[in-house]
């Protein structure tokens, strides 16, 4: 009887052994480059308080979220996403610019480098 608890016990250990080489295998060939870009939603036209105008594009950088903005006249910015804020939505920035989303997309707050913001509804 004490072989048969063993041999049970030694056929579980190598059978769940072979399961996650399996499960690793697989999983790292499915990951796509983070430089991939996909999944681009439509862009959204917004205002701010004084009348300027910026589009802002959401789409998918890899495994994150990143966004694309564009103010009247000047070149697109692209952005990454960095954190949240408290109310859980994120905050992309690169060097120039940091843009916090609000009202669930349809919404958010550019603040330049200066530490300038203007909030785009």
């Amino acid at each position: 009887m004490k072989n048969l608890y063993i041999a049970i016990i030694a056929l579980l250990f190598l059978s769940s052994c072979s399961k996650s080489e399996q499960n690793s295998s697989s999983s790292a060939g499915s990951k796509t480059p983070s430089t991939e870009i996909s999944q681009v939603q439509e862009p959204l036209k917004m205002k701010n308080s004084k009348g300027e105008e910026i589009s802002v594009t959401y789409f998918a950088q890899g495994d994150a979220v990143a966004v694309k903005i564009q103010k009247a006249g000047k070149n697109e910015e692209k952005l990454s996403a960095k954190t949240s804020n408290p109310a859980g939505n994120p905050i992309f920035s690169n060097e120039n610019y940091m843009w916090e989303m609000t009202q669930e997309g349809k919404g958010g707050k550019l603040t330049d480098k200066a530490g300038n913001a203007s909030e785009y509804k």
